[in-house]
């Protein structure tokens, strides 16, 4: 790990960090670090801490299925709530990867409903009623499933979501914490704001309050900014899932128009919004020297285009998408195939990932890394800071 200096610190000091990304403090090679949680290799046992409820000590050891189990023939339903979104294609893709080099002889109906959650909930009761030996619904707005989780619970075919927000009669949510995400978001942008000096700041917010995760997100970004009355929203869009991305583009674009050179940040729940920002602007001929963007997800795509020099985007939270899927698959073989109770295999009605912070000029992972397997950019700030006074 490269060294920060004493020196070096104290000339620095937090605007210069801050504004420099950390690219004058950190080395490259420190985006290489990773984080070995085992994700699709079932041969090691992975320990998760745990979180949202339910029974147990909140740590769960998974173990892999055994050869008995890995021998039964599954009929598992996907039912996606939008496949064409990257979080679903990668969920989708790992789950069938997790299958295929497993070499389990499992079927795999997979659906999509194309963002509408009228068509997600029939999927659901038509896969539950067709008598499925198991259901996992990804991304999905469950507060408009009701009578969908209640023909599930009737059926007891056993279900688990992914990001989805916990909905009885699902075994558990595989997920993340959103309200940590959202409290990165705001942390992040408050302190980047604050580094450039100026009493008064200008920003505009992108909502998206149709998930759970995003509207967590914008919940916690609205408590923090009635604590720093120095911020000036000067505004807001709400989005929903269909034509998000143009209605962000055009959303942003309209602001530049209006509000020109008063804007410093823009505030977005998810990279796709956030991309759409950074396009616009980049239209307009500014760059993160004008404007800056918050986002989160930490899509490889996302990533990549962040390391652009200039690029608005400076900030996202990495989700372990790929892990997901793969875990709840484990899981759903534990209980299906082998036959143990939920609670023994899932004691607590969520399982929440860390969701490492990315900085532009910190720790953007290498290509091919996973940006979820980054080092977050608050350990690489304290280990740095250890190091410097001899306490590592």
């Amino acid at each position: 790990m490269h060294e920060i200096t004493k020196s070096k610190m104290a000339s620095l000091g937090r605007r210069g960090f801050l504004l420099g990304g950390g690219a004058a403090a950190i080395s490259a090679g420190l985006a290489a670090c990773t984080l070995d949680t085992g994700a699709g290799t079932p041969s090691k046992t992975v320990a998760a801490a745990t979180g949202g409820g339910g029974s147990g000590s909140g740590l769960t050891n998974f173990q892999p299925l055994s050869a008995k189990a890995r021998s039964k023939k599954l009929t598992i339903a996907l039912v996606m709530q939008q496949l064409s979104a990257q979080s679903d294609q990668h969920s989708v893709d790992a789950f069938k990867k997790y299958v295929k080099d497993e070499n389990l002889p499992w079927d795999l109906r997979i659906q999509d409903a194309k963002g509408d959650p009228g068509t997600l909930s029939s999927m659901m009761t038509d896969s539950a009623t067709a008598g499925v030996d198991g259901m996992v619904v990804g991304y999905g707005t469950l507060t408009s499933a009701q009578a969908a989780l209640q023909a599930v619970a009737k059926s007891g075919v056993p279900l688990l979501t992914i990001d989805s927000g916990y909905f009885a009669p699902a075994v558990c949510d595989i997920t993340s914490n959103n309200y940590n995400i959202g409290g990165g978001m705001a942390d992040y942008l408050i302190n980047r704001l604050q580094s450039k000096g100026k009493p008064a700041a200008n920003i505009c917010v992108i909502y998206a309050n149709f998930h759970h995760g995003t509207l967590r997100r914008g919940r916690v970004l609205d408590a923090a900014l009635k604590d720093n009355q120095w911020i000036n929203v000067l505004d807001t869009k709400v989005i929903e899932y269909t034509g998000f991305y143009e209605t962000s583009l055009n959303t942003v674009q309209d602001w530049i128009s209006r509000h020109g050179d008063k804007l410093d940040a823009i505030w977005c729940p998810w990279d796709e919004p956030a991309e759409a920002a950074a396009e616009a602007l980049s239209r307009a001929g500014k760059d993160v020297n004008d404007v800056f963007v918050i986002g989160a997800d930490g899509t490889a795509g996302a990533v990549e285009k962040m390391k652009a020099k200039n690029y608005p985007q400076v900030y996202t939270a990495a989700q372990a998408f790929e892990l997901w899927s793969p875990l709840a698959a484990l899981v759903m073989g534990q209980i299906a195939a082998e036959g143990k109770p939920a609670r023994e295999v899932v004691p607590v009605t969520q399982i929440a990932t860390p969701s490492p912070e990315l900085v532009v000029g910190a720790n953007l992972p290498k290509a091919g890394i996973l940006p979820w397997k980054a080092t977050d950019f608050n350990y690489l700030m304290r280990d740095s800071a250890m190091k410097a006074a001899g306490m590592s």
